[in-house]
């Protein structure tokens, strides 16, 4: 039944959507910036029937620094080294002429500390997508199986980007860019309508699985479906260009939790392109979730009180993230944001935070499950953030790029910065060395993570 009201939405959506006029239309106006909403783009020509492959070999060596936080953290502690190698594989084809099958698969074998090389999590299989799209007419499409879906204009933190909880696989990067576009989909049926000035969506998510615990002892090819499908999902959005700004509404709901957003982009000159984003939802805080998710996956006791005093209703909460993309001397991109987060914890709530630790060390395993609970979840455990990203693709040279970000706790100052430099040796090898640092007091946010440093390298060989 619901498939059947999905299609019939979506072609009366077509029909008044695709107004006469070019393929492309006025989509093409919308600004390009990372992660901008859109339709997906269309089969290629039925020529091109044959898969199309993209393979590459990584190999991610990581360092890192760890020092002893003032309140105590619970085992195991954050490796000092590990090594990934990897084989990485996104593959598309067109059995027929209106279909395309889509999968993109990255298997690692993993070393680091204090893990026995041949454990079974040696091997680790991240399946990111899997699914089939279909193409009954022209500007309407149907695709079933894991996608990958995101949404928002942000760069740091996107509101209306529903889909991201639990989708984090390892990477060589912790730019939030690189993390939204290299993540694990989500098993779906959705459908698109494209017309000349906009696109309308629907997607529904089944819920198949009961959630799985935050860490746990499993064989590292599972594709972690537990995680992203373990409850039921409905996802609408709306998305339009009318003159020189771009928009999109979008709608969710899961039991239990409901969002509504909006998100906007509008250039302002030649170099300057302004965006914000908002989602306004009926929800928990983000310590009344953490409590209950640990409850549900028996990681936590079944009643325990609260590490920290909170509200624990549901109630009206605001997300939000507003900033600008200033393109200096066509090469250097420079993005700064301000992102709000109301359900994360506020200020009284970090002091009580950090005198619970002190004065009850006992209660610290329940504490650092609240953050990391916000780390699997994919959102700020902060209210107040500063985000600043500056990309720069040509650095002297076509062969280097360098790319650096900071996320700025408004509260304390603490941050968490990262430099990046991609080389390309040639067209075949891709080496890259990133280098980060979570700055701050012993009692802020950054300040009191274990890991002060890391060191990234990794080597790229495209086959």
């Amino acid at each position: 039944m619901t498939l059947a009201l999905m299609a019939l939405a979506l072609l009366t959506a077509a029909d008044v959507a695709a107004a006469p006029g070019s393929e492309d239309g006025d989509l093409a106006l919308i600004p390009e910036l990372p992660n901008v909403p859109g339709p997906s783009p269309p089969p290629a020509s039925p020529t091109s029937r044959f898969p199309q492959a993209r393979l590459y070999l990584e190999d991610a060596f990581t360092l890192a620094a760890r020092r002893e936080p003032l309140v105590p953290l619970p085992p195991p502690l954050p490796y000092r080294w590990q090594n990934r190698l990897s084989i990485d594989a996104q593959v598309e084809g067109l059995p027929r002429p209106s279909l395309k099958l889509v999968l993109s698969d990255r298997f690692d074998v993993v070393a680091q500390e204090d893990v026995a090389l041949w454990s079974h999590s040696t091997p680790r299989n991240e399946l990111r997508e899997a699914y089939a799209a279909w193409q009954p007419r022209p500007r309407l499409y149907f695709e079933a199986g894991r996608i990958n879906v995101r949404n928002g204009v942000a760069l740091g933190f996107n509101p209306i980007d529903v889909f991201r909880p639990r989708t984090l696989v390892g990477q060589a990067s912790l730019d939030p860019s690189v993390l939204s576009r290299n993540r694990l989909g989500t098993l779906m049926v959705r459908g698109q309508a494209i017309g000349d000035r906009g696109a309308i969506t629907l997607a529904w998510a089944p819920g198949l699985f009961q959630p799985s615990p935050l860490t746990r002892d499993a064989i590292g090819v599972d594709p972690r479906l537990d995680a992203t499908n373990a409850t039921n999902r409905l996802f609408a959005s709306v998305s339009a260009n009318l003159s020189d700004v771009s928009g999109q509404a979008v709608a969710y709901h899961e039991p239990g939790r409901s969002k509504a957003g909006l998100a906007l982009t509008r250039p302002l000159g030649q170099s300057v392109i302004a965006y914000a984003e908002v989602a306004l939802g009926h929800e928990a805080s983000l310590l009344a979730r953490a409590l209950d998710f640990g409850q549900q996956t028996k990681t936590l006791p079944a009643g325990a009180a609260p590490p920290i005093p909170g509200d624990l209703s549901p109630a009206w909460r605001t997300d939000a993230a507003a900033g600008a993309s200033w393109t200096v001397a066509r090469t250097l991109t420079v993005n700064l944001e301000y992102h709000f987060h109301q359900g994360a914890l506020t200020a009284t709530d970090w002091d009580r935070w950090f005198d619970t630790g002190r004065a009850e060390p006992a209660l610290g395993p329940q504490l650092w499950y609240v953050r990391a609970y916000a780390a699997d979840q994919l959102e700020p455990a902060s209210q107040h953030n500063a985000f600043v990203r500056l990309a720069w693709p040509d650095i002297g040279r076509d062969e280097l790029e360098l790319d650096c970000f900071a996320f700025v706790n408004l509260r304390d100052g603490s941050a968490l910065t990262q430099v990046t430099a991609i080389y390309q040796v040639s067209d075949r090898w891709t080496f890259t060395l990133a280098a980060s640092i979570n700055a701050g007091s012993a009692q802020s946010e950054r300040g009191s993570l274990p890991q002060v440093a890391s060191v990234i390298g990794a080597l790229v060989l495209y086959l």
